[in-house]
């Protein structure tokens, strides 16, 4: 499950890197989260970030719960189930960050957050879909089987874009390339270390959030088994 990103770049840095114009409204984000009104860039108008939620809302509205279904869409779902196969040619959008979070099961009940980033702590984009639901535009991470970097702490990781193929993924019309891109994988390894669990709040934008600190469990418990 992929529940928490990093976009820590102010907004003149974002342009540069990006390309895009930024909109005054944005802010860094040190702790996203699904529900919250993030940036992403969409094929409709590549050159500006939009802000949407992360979270198909009309999979909310259904399951009422906070389910990893409706913020995380798995590579082969996309691949072979009709209901995506429309938003795959239409709706496409890369999420924009510069780390994610996940957390490590280190017993039944204790769970250790990690920071995931790129040794140069670039920007880096991930494939996702969005659509409009009652008004109102969400979107979706696809995920895909973990590398080598994430396979000791989870299933699953977001669908990195190698920075060569984000505007191919964004403009393509070809099915067969579409699919192609999301299954392509780049080559750099990820580096990771322990965050403070108060990550887990979904409400904290804090800084320090993304900085390394002593492995301890979602309680605040140290622990030895990292």
């Amino acid at each position: 499950m992929l529940d928490r990103y990093s976009i820590t770049l102010n907004a003149d840095e974002l342009t540069l890197v990006l390309g895009v114009e930024v909109p005054d409204e944005y802010q860094p984000q040190y702790n996203a989260a699904p529900t919250k009104s993030l940036p992403i860039i969409t094929g409709q108008n590549p050159n500006k970030l939009h802000f949407q939620k992360w979270g198909l809302m009309a999979m909310w509205t259904k399951n009422k719960a906070m389910s990893p279904k409706f913020f995380n869409l798995p590579l082969a779902s996309v691949l072979t189930k009709p209901s995506y196969q429309k938003k795959l040619k239409a709706q496409r959008c890369v999420i924009p960050m510069d780390g994610f979070f996940v957390w490590k099961r280190v017993a039944k009940k204790k769970l250790v957050p990690y920071y995931f980033f790129y040794p140069d702590k670039r920007v880096f984009c991930v494939a996702g879909i969005w659509e409009t639901n009652e008004d109102q535009n969400s979107f979706i991470m696809i995920t895909r089987p973990s590398n080598e970097s994430i396979a000791p702490f989870q299933n699953d990781m977001p669908a990195i874009l190698d920075t060569a193929i984000t505007r191919k993924w964004i403009a393509s019309e070809v099915d067969a390339e579409l699919k192609e891109l999301l299954q392509s994988e780049s080559n750099q390894t990820l580096l990771s270390h322990t965050v403070s669990p108060r990550i887990s709040n979904i409400d904290s934008n804090d800084q320090m959030f993304i900085q390394p600190a002593p492995a301890s469990d979602q309680h605040g418990n140290y622990t030895l088994f990292t």
